[in-house]
């Protein structure tokens, strides 16, 4: 960029802001990448990181994809994957089934807006089966005499910390989609 178009972003009083206001979101989204899913050992979560095969080398690759959110098992460890999955399945059932393809046809804005109301009702569900998936997954990468998690599942005692990790884990989600649109 050259000096004049530096001088003229901060010149600018609308582009200042803006620039200011992303800066201070993303710092935002930097810091709840480092606050932890409750439940989760995190001394666990280090061993499947310094381990190795190919359990290490997926957990490195997932861990890069996710800004590092996945090596501190944050809130944001899966960033807005389930919204753009949610996405693409609503762009998908459009064509497919007729009166979702007239309703975008007869008032393309009224169109949108259903579509962007219905794809953040399917990230919710989208959102919990890929939280349920990420701990599963890395609860098969911990060595055998660890735990990932205080216990997971869905009977007896498991039930309230599976269900306080689930939801922490959908809300971190939905927080971060939150900041993705207030940044657009």
């Amino acid at each position: 960029m050259k000096r004049s178009a530096w001088r003229y972003l901060w010149k600018s009083e609308d582009i200042r802001k803006k620039l200011l206001i992303t800066v201070l979101l993303l710092v935002i989204y930097r810091l709840a990448a480092n606050i932890p899913v409750p439940g989760i050992q995190r001394d666990v979560v280090k061993t499947i990181a310094e381990g190795t095969g190919a359990g290490a080398s997926l957990f490195s690759l997932l861990d890069m994809l996710s800004g590092g959110t996945i090596s501190n098992f944050s809130i944001l460890a899966m960033g807005v994957y389930p919204y753009i999955t949610a996405q693409i399945i609503i762009q998908l059932l459009v064509p497919i089934i007729p009166a979702f393809e007239r309703r975008i046809k007869d008032n393309p804005r009224e169109g949108r807006t259903w579509m962007e109301k219905w794809t953040m009702i399917l990230t919710i569900p989208m959102a919990l089966l890929s939280a349920i998936g990420q701990v599963n997954l890395f609860n098969q990468m911990v060595p055998s005499h660890n735990v990932l998690t205080t216990p997971f599942g869905f009977t007896g005692e498991s039930l309230i910390p599976t269900l306080t990790l689930l939801v922490s884990m959908v809300a971190g989600t939905m927080f971060g989609i939150w900041l993705g649109q207030l940044i657009s």
